[in-house]
């Protein structure tokens, strides 16, 4: 069996890859569609083929991004996907989505009926499916898996073949070959995101100059995953740090560790939110997919939101995950005063990581899609 995974965005490709390595043990050809950016979470996983898109706005989803994406080629990308999709009929077996309705639509365009469409990106407490997108989910896709079972009951009741197994983002949690504990010995951990776009540097700059007004009142050690792409050097650099280049490191996947100005400890991993989410009180930072896996395992999360960002968005994702999230502007003396109760009080972070776990939901959804999409190839 030939299976093609078309994944529609970066967190989501994070998520299809995983997909597409537990779907190679059981079929004949897995091959990837990432439509837009270079898809690098699926190298080392399958091959990617088709033509690549590149959004200007790197994804974020501010005001007026959308226009600026469409400026620069978003919609003649879309035209060479359906184009590349019709002169590959009969390539693949089973088509797989992940992601919004944009995948089942460039799909059915391109001539195929995608087999398994998986929604990682409407929710039943935030972002319901339009009268549209129902019909279109009717007209496009054979199965869904829902991230809820109130979107789920949704399609059911148009007679539309949905279920919910489970959130594939918390199947989809990227985890380190590290033991951490040895780092936390009396100290209160945060896990800093800087986020995976050419920003990165300026927003962990003033998430450390938040740190900075609160490390001599608390003892503090800071964690950072580091997405493919960003230089730890850089972020050490724009945020003024020490370079700790004498210190040892845990393993490979430690990258550096660095200090501010009153000794406070920065250390740096590739990636691997899932553990340092899970021994940290809290997680502050603007990463989309990454903030929600943490909500996922209960740990409150500070979201950054810049002053361009659509209102709209951040109201959905207020509804979404409910008192797990505090949103805050990008700015250092806000994000402290954000911080500071949740560093005082252990029990207020357990309670909002409590609604976190409610929201997102349990993992399940890849052993699912794994069964639906391989079962029929046994």
């Amino acid at each position: 069996m030939r299976v093609l995974v078309i994944s529609n965005g970066y967190g989501e490709d994070a998520m299809a890859a995983i997909l597409a390595r537990e779907l190679s043990n059981h079929v004949d050809l897995v091959e990837a569609l990432p439509t837009v950016g270079a898809g690098k979470s699926y190298e080392g996983v399958c091959e990617t083929v088709g033509p690549r898109g590149k959004l200007a706005s790197e994804g974020h989803r501010k005001v007026g991004s959308l226009f600026k994406d469409f400026q620069h080629g978003l919609a003649l990308t879309a035209v060479k996907h359906v184009k590349f999709m019709r002169d590959n009929r009969g390539r693949w077996d089973k088509v797989v989505t992940v992601g919004d309705i944009i995948g089942p639509l460039l799909a059915f365009a391109g001539g195929h009926k995608v087999d398994l469409h998986l929604d990682v990106y409407n929710s039943g407490y935030a972002r319901q499916y339009s009268v549209a997108e129902k019909q279109a989910l009717k007209r496009c896709v054979c199965k869904v898996l829902c991230r809820d079972d109130i979107l789920a009951g949704s399609l059911r009741a148009l007679n539309i073949d949905a279920g919910f197994a489970g959130n594939l983002m918390m199947d989809t949690v990227p985890e380190l070959d590290l033991d951490i504990a040895s780092l936390m010995t009396g100290k209160i951990a945060i896990t800093l995101l800087p986020g995976s776009r050419e920003h990165a540097p300026k927003l962990f700059a003033v998430e450390m100059e938040a740190i900075n007004r609160l490390s001599q009142k608390h003892p503090l050690i800071l964690f950072v995953p580091v997405a493919q792409g960003v230089d730890v050097g850089t972020l050490i650099q724009k945020a003024g740090l020490r370079n700790l280049i004498d210190q040892n490191l845990l393993g490979e996947q430690h990258l550096a560790i660095a200090a501010t100005f009153d000794q406070t400890e920065v250390h740096f991993f590739e990636k691997g939110i899932g553990t340092l989410a899970r021994q940290s009180r809290v997680v502050v930072g603007q990463a989309g997919t990454a903030g929600f896996q943490s909500a996922g395992l209960g740990i409150p999360v500070i979201a950054l939101v810049p002053e361009d960002a659509r209102p709209q968005r951040v109201r959905r994702n207020e509804r979404l995950m409910g008192e797990s999230r505090i949103t805050s502007p990008v700015d250092a003396n806000q994000i402290a005063n954000k911080l500071e109760p949740l560093l005082k009080d252990a029990k207020e972070a357990e309670r909002r990581g409590k609604i976190g776990i409610e929201r997102m939901g349990p993992p399940g959804a890849l052993d699912a899609a794994v069964r639906i999409i391989a079962g029929s190839a046994n």
